[in-house]
């Protein structure tokens, strides 16, 4: 940007009658420098804003002035030939914000001498320059400056001064009118307009897209659901500086234009350039290029800056009910979906439950590859047939149904994950007569004994799985979902009980199916509600049939996981201990009477019967219960 053509470029300084000392002062020194060598003109002009300008064309004005003489300066300069270069005055903190100047005096002066000129452009509102931002009601941290660049702990302070008033806010129905008159009708809880975003740490990452002289402004416009929506947009602009740089708010519009006219049925409360103001109705647009601008350092520019097209993003923003809801109503702690928010996943999810034929095949060749892989002990072939089991859906959908009270929805899910359990059980079954094996390998009986671990495992698939169904953007996540709940496998498992008639097996396997579906569904109704598909209200009578059924679960389930912890206590008692000379190894317990404890005996020498009755005594002892052993002996040599 430096060059030394600006040498014969004659330099005015302006500055206000009040300022006279400090500028002799701080400023003249500096500009006396350059006189000595031969770099610049310097000429000295009170600013007085009732009287004309009259000087001579091409000069370069360095202003130290305030914003409030500013503003008055530039509508007296736009389109004329002069070239405007700004010094950090103690009252210019929105223009140096939106031009981006230097706060050390020297540095400022140095890119007013040396920076070339550029056309920028003008933002007004009501006919009024705006340096900075307009904040149009209460957008938080939203608006341009340096809220990043604070102090931990004053960001500490802002975030807690900012939670405290948020029980306050309310929302405001705007009309947003376009230059090409595209119109917006939302509700919002605020909005900023900035002419570009090349200057504010923030307002840079959420108007990527901006230059100060592509004739467009910018705004945003704020509108979260619910309060812990605005919590977190909070705590992630105060403290996760990259945050935003990878997360725009989900909540946030965007238009670009180069006019807009913002108006609401009650009278608008805004800050222009931090100075409140009050109006029905705002005028803003954009004078392009009208401004000879020498740039501070920190204003970011395009290499090649063109005025670009009108863009409106707005499907963030509510409309219809529940623009109406919004501005009715205080903000829920939780956002309520409209019906028109949720009527695509409503559909996809009436779908789902269907017991199509695709549907009722998946679940034949699901339920068999689970079979061949049960009987394998193969876990890559299992993992095989929980991708493809297409249970998920229709559990998801009889979720949204609980949560609802969709008697339709219900009932069609309902049956759908009963043909599909019966099928995959009986065709397990059948399976089961034709393969001549009998014997309960590892990853059989790891489904026959679930405990509460396996509902904990339920219920964060049944979060995932219902979130992944409510965000497209995460639905590639589904498969890890089907991999973590493992629906068909026990299924298999079951089938493969009746086929060899141990009802042990089946009512395992059968519990930790019944297991995954009732934990599926209860956290899945859960997480809809939390993410605003239905109120409280009409959610609780399928909230409390959920919540028995689930309470009614835990009782076999705690039992089975009682007997798991005692099991585990005794392993850690005995495995690695030396009984008479003999170390035992590799210990495992089934549950029965007496316990059954299957152990390995290593040892120096021969383990003759003797031995091997002591060590039972001891483990007896130990235990303070009977215990049968199955014994294995290594023998080191």
């Amino acid at each position: 940007m430096n060059s030394n053509v600006l040498t014969a470029e004659p330099v005015v300084l302006l500055y206000a009658d009040l300022d006279a000392t400090r500028v002799q002062q701080q400023v003249v020194p500096l500009l006396n420098d350059r006189l000595a060598a031969g770099a610049v003109a310097y000429k000295e002009q009170v600013f007085d804003p009732e009287l004309p300008l009259t000087l001579n064309p091409g000069s370069r004005l360095i202003c130290y002035l305030s914003d409030e003489h500013l503003r008055e300066l530039v509508l007296q300069i736009r389109s004329q030939p002069y070239t405007l270069a700004l010094l950090p005055h103690p009252e210019m903190k929105h223009a140096r914000y939106g031009f981006g100047i230097a706060g050390k005096m020297e540095d400022a002066m140095s890119d007013a001498l040396l920076n070339s000129a550029i056309e920028a452009d003008l933002l007004l509102c009501n006919t009024v320059p705006v340096f900075n931002s307009v904040v149009v009601g209460d957008v938080l941290t939203l608006t341009p400056g340096e809220a990043l660049a604070e102090p931990l702990t004053h960001r500490i302070k802002r975030f807690f001064r900012l939670v405290k008033g948020i029980g306050d806010v309310t929302f405001n129905a705007f009309k947003i009118t376009t230059y090409k008159e595209k119109i917006v009708d939302t509700a919002a809880l605020g909005i900023v307009v900035v002419e570009h975003g090349r200057s504010s740490v923030l307002s840079r990452r959420l108007v990527a897209d901006s230059s100060v002289n592509d004739g467009m402004l910018h705004a945003l416009v704020l509108a979260p659901r619910s309060v812990f929506e605005m919590l977190r947009f909070l705590f992630a602009s105060l403290f996760l500086r990259d945050y935003w740089n990878h997360n725009s708010p989900s909540f946030v519009g965007h238009i670009k234009s180069r006019s807009l006219s913002i108006s609401s049925p009650k009278q608008i409360s805004y800050t222009h350039d931090g100075l409140i103001e009050k109006s029905n109705t705002l005028q803003l647009q954009v004078e392009p290029r009208v401004i000879q601008l020498a740039p501070g350092r920190y204003l970011g520019l395009e290499e090649a800056e063109t005025e670009s097209k009108e863009a409106v993003r707005t499907r963030a923003l509510p409309a219809g009910k529940a623009k109406t809801e919004l501005v009715t109503y205080p903000l829920p702690w939780i956002h309520h979906a409209a019906t028109d928010e949720f009527k695509e996943l409503f559909m996809s999810l009436r779908e789902s439950a269907k017991a199509s034929p695709s549907y009722l095949t998946l679940m034949v060749l699901a339920t068999l590859l689970a079979v061949f892989g049960l009987f394998a002990n193969s876990t890559p072939v299992i993992i095989g047939a929980m991708i493809l089991a297409p249970l998920m859906g229709p559990i998801i959908s009889m979720a949204l149904g609980t949560l609802r009270q969709d008697a339709g929805l219900m009932l069609v899910s309902s049956r759908s994950i009963a043909v599909g359990t019966g099928l995959a059980m009986g065709c397990a079954m059948v399976a089961t007569w034709f393969i001549p094996l009998t014997t309960i390998n590892s990853e059989i009986a790891a489904r026959i004994s679930p405990t509460l671990l396996d509902l904990g495992v339920a219920v964060i698939s049944g979060i995932a799985g219902a979130y992944a169904h409510a965000r497209a953007e995460v639905a590639k996540s589904l498969a890890g979902v089907a991999i973590a709940v493992a629906l068909v496998p026990p299924l298999a498992v079951a089938g493969i009980g009746l086929g060899w008639l141990d009802l042990a097996v089946f009512w395992g396997a059968f519990l930790l199916f019944l297991t995954n579906l009732v934990g599926i569904v209860l956290a899945a109704v859960v997480t809809f509600m939390f993410l605003g598909y239905s109120p409280f209200h009409r959610a609780k009578r399928g909230l409390a049939l959920t919540l028995i059924l689930a309470a009614i679960l835990c009782i076999p389930l705690a039992i089975s996981f009682s007997h798991m912890v005692a099991e585990h206590r005794i392993v850690q008692q005995l495995d690695g201990i030396m009984l008479d000379e003999v170390k035992l190894r590799d210990v495992s317990v089934r549950p029965g009477t007496p316990l059954r404890i299957s152990v390995t005996l290593v040892s120096g020498s021969a383990v003759d019967n003797a031995t091997m009755d002591r060590v039972k005594q001891r483990i007896e002892q130990k235990l303070q219960q009977p215990v049968e052993l199955e014994i294995g002996v290594k023998i080191i040599r």
